[in-house]
């Protein structure tokens, strides 16, 4: 059976369903789930404010299953661990992700999924990406190894939800010329 990965920019459709991965308890654990990161997700989806991310539900054969954060990196950004690891020919985006749907846990999807979203991204200028699990998230480690991110440094968080937590800070290039037979992802827009 051949596996089908998509992505959408969430939206109304999702909105429920992001809520309720959210509140669940295997996703508190290590999610940032503070007033501020629900009311940006509000904003995002009911009022169609700008954020900081963008964000993508993924898709599998159209059952929702994985949440895909971005934001944009750049040398003025408050990210400063991010500085040195920023692209010196592209754009860099930071990257969060989590599977959502519990039917989905443990199936091996996350570092296929990672793979696919880095791999399909709509901005062609976009040539690094950033991710940067919980240091002692080994599950997550592995997966973004899988996924081909290197483990190139770590960092204590100095302030915000994270605070005082250590981090992988994990990169991984991508080719601008994708294979003749891949199409782009281009976002579903909201």
């Amino acid at each position: 059976m051949e596996e089908k990965i998509t992505f959408k920019k969430l939206d109304k459709e999702y909105y429920k369903t992001l809520k309720e991965w959210w509140h669940s308890e295997r996703v508190k654990q290590f999610w940032d789930n503070s007033e501020e990161m629900e009311q940006d997700v509000d904003n995002y989806v009911l009022k169609g404010q700008k954020s900081y991310y963008d964000y993508y539900i993924g898709l599998y054969d159209g059952v929702p299953y994985a949440l895909v954060m971005t934001s944009e990196q750049t040398a003025d950004d408050y990210y400063e661990y991010y500085k040195e690891y920023l692209s010196k020919t592209g754009k860099t985006f930071a990257i969060d992700f989590m599977i959502g749907n519990e039917d989905f846990v443990g199936k091996h999807l996350s570092s296929l999924t990672l793979r696919t979203f880095v791999e399909q991204y709509s901005d062609e200028e976009a040539d690094r990406f950033i991710i940067d699990p919980e240091y002692d998230n080994e599950i997550a480690f592995k997966c973004y190894k899988g996924a081909g991110f290197e483990d190139v440094d770590s960092y204590v968080v100095k302030d915000g939800f994270f605070k005082g937590k250590k981090l992988h800070l994990m990169i991984r290039g991508r080719e601008k010329q994708q294979a003749i037979d891949e199409k782009p992802f281009i976002p579903t827009e909201r």
